[in-house]
Formats: C-alpha cells, sequence, structure tokens
C-alpha cells in the first residue's frame, strides 16, 4: 500500500483530498468540481457524502487504484480515484473510430476538443459520474442489469448536474459521445447491454462505448424525465435486483422512447430526439417541463423518493429472467 506521506494532503472541501507531488493545481480543480456536484445532489437526495478523493499519476495508481487501466475513474466505497495525467485509452477509443468519422463530425470533434483534439477538458467531468455511484450501494456485486442499470443511474446524475448546474458545459460533455456513438464501425468484442461488465478487460475502449450509448439515452431521459428519472433509478437499485425487462419496463414508464433504444441495443441511432417529441414526452412525466425545458426548480425530496417510479406490470416470462 502507498505510504500516506508519499501524497499530498489538501483541505478545504467536504471531503478529503489526497494528490501526487506536482499535482496541488489539477487536485485543487477535481475536488471543486466534486464539492459542486455533491452539492447539486444534495438538494435531489438529502444527506450525501463522498468519501477521500484520490487524484494521483501514473507512479501512484497501482498503489491507490482498483482499476488496473491507467487514468480510468472509478469508484470504491472509500475512495474515488482520478487520474492525474491524460490516459491513453481516449486516444485508443479515438483511433479506433477515426476510419468511420464523417468529414463533419470530425470537424466539430477539432471545434470543441482543439487540434489536436484533446478530451481531458471531457475527462474532467467524469468525477461526477462516478460520485453519481454513490447513489447506489458501492461495493457489492451486479448481475448484468444492474451492472448497466448503475451505470446509466450515474450517467444520469452526471446529464442532471451539467445540465442545471453547468449548462456551457453541455457541449464538452455530448459532442464526443454523440459523435462515436453514431460513428463507430468498429468490431467490438462486446455488444449486448447485459455483457458491459465484461467489457472492461484490455483497454477498455470497449467499456467506454458502452458508458458513451448509455449516455445518449440519459440525455434524452434527463430532458424528459429529469428528476423524476434519477429517483426512479434510484429506488429501483436499492431494491430487488430487477431483471432486464423489469428495469426496461420501469423505464419505459418514465420515457418509451429510451425504452424501445434499450430493447434495441446498440441499433439506435446518437443524438437528440425531435423538440416535439421532448416536450411532449416531458409533459407526461416531468412537473416542471416546458416548451423550452429550463432546469427544474422543484427538488425532489428525500421522502419523495420512496415509491418514486411509476407503477407499471414488470412482469416477464421465466425464459426471459436473468439467472
Amino acid at each position: 500500500m502507498l505510504v500516506r506521506g508519499q501524497l499530498e494532503d489538501l483541505e478545504g472541501w467536504s471531503f478529503p483530498v489526497h494528490v501526487s507531488l506536482g499535482g496541488v493545481a489539477r487536485g485543487r480543480s477535481i475536488a471543486d468540481q466534486a464539492e459542486r456536484m455533491v452539492g447539486w445532489l444534495k438538494t435531489v437526495a438529502g444527506e450525501f457524502a463522498i468519501p477521500d478523493l484520490y487524484v494521483v499519476d501514473r507512479d501512484d495508481w497501482d498503489a491507490v487504484a482498483s482499476f488496473p487501466v491507467y487514468g480510468m475513474p472509478h469508484e470504491a466505497p472509500d475512495r474515488i480515484v482520478v487520474g492525474q495525467e491524460p490516459a491513453e485509452f481516449w486516444d485508443v477509443l479515438l483511433d479506433s473510430i477515426d476510419a468511420f468519422l464523417s468529414r463533419p463530425d470530425r470537424a466539430e470533434l477539432v471545434r470543441v476538443y482543439g487540434d489536436p483534439v484533446t478530451l481531458s477538458s471531457f475527462t474532467d467531468l467524469l468525477v461526477s459520474h462516478e460520485i453519481g455511484h454513490y447513489l447506489h450501494p458501492v461495493g457489492e456485486e451486479a448481475d448484468p442489469t444492474s451492472f448497466w442499470l448503475r451505470e446509466m443511474l450515474a450517467n444520469l446524475a452526471l446529464q442532471g448536474y451539467v445540465s442545471d448546474i453547468e449548462p456551457d458545459l453541455e457541449e464538452t460533455l455530448l459532442t464526443v459521445v454523440q459523435i462515436c456513438w453514431r460513428s463507430t464501425g468498429s468490431s467490438w468484442p462486446f455488444t449486448e447491454l447485459t455483457d458491459m461488465g465484461r467489457a472492461t478487460d484490455g483497454d477498455s475502449a470497449n467499456y467506454v462505448w458502452f458508458e458513451f450509448g448509455l449516455q445518449v439515452l440519459t440525455k434524452r431521459l434527463w430532458t424528459n424525465a429529469g428528476f423524476t428519472a434519477l429517483r426512479c433509478l434510484i429506488d429501483l437499485l436499492h431494491g430487488p435486483a430487477p431483471t432486464h425487462d423489469e428495469a426496461i419496463a420501469a423505464v419505459e414508464a418514465l420515457d418509451p422512447s429510451v425504452a424501445a433504444d434499450l430493447r434495441r441495443w446498440p441499433r439506435f441511432a446518437g443524438g437528440t430526439t425531435s423538440a416535439a417529441t421532448v416536450t411532449g414526452l416531458a409533459a407526461v412525466v416531468d412537473p416542471c417541463a416546458q416548451p423550452r425545458r429550463q432546469p427544474c426548480s422543484r427538488r425532489l425530496r428525500p421522502q419523495e423518493g420512496l415509491n418514486a417510479c411509476p407503477t407499471v406490470s414488470t412482469a416477464a416470462p421465466a425464459s426471459s429472467r436473468n439467472s
């Protein structure tokens, strides 16, 4: 294990922060982002706290991280771990889709992320995804359905935070997500949604592809269902483990279009639905829906989280249930 003296401890946040030597500026930036996310989630979940945040370089990674690939943000019951330096697997992901990019999409990546394309502004947001995982039990082994459902919840929390608190960063969050999803022509080893947990091996590009697909859907789910969807997924992950069909049925009660795309995964397009579809669906499930949706001023109180999911029929044939 890493000797604490090899890291520098920073103060000033509601959680302890530890950084590799020479990484104070990066550590403070990530900690500020994390503190804003924690503050926002308190408006949704009531009492909410996170464990220690580690922002470490390659030399310290193996001593504090539980994920082997350097720079892949991840959470554990006692820590959140983020890379201090750019990670190579983002370049691997971009290289894997390069041959399939259209000229307009290539130009859009350069416009948003610079030339050459550098995803550091995008990856800086991912600590908020990791914090979103503390909305469900952390450290417990997940079955294939609970695995992707947990990731969907964390992505929904990230999307909600950006939309509500830092809307100027939505382009940074979604541009690479949507372009990679609709451009990919690579033959990934794993593509079925219930195989997402198996895609963490190797260089992680396959796993990130899954995350991007879920982020495309959670952008739409947040636009259409907002905090209602967030509370619903929280409730779903604190009850008995749902089957694949039951999980999608719960999403369907919030947004039928997202559920339809989950069923046809991965054969759905990137981007968002039309404005007319968004407005029509939001009016059904979002008490704060407007013709042009503004951040929802009505925060669901903690007690409103109980039974937040709309009542749906989740019965499924025995043959379709996860083993």
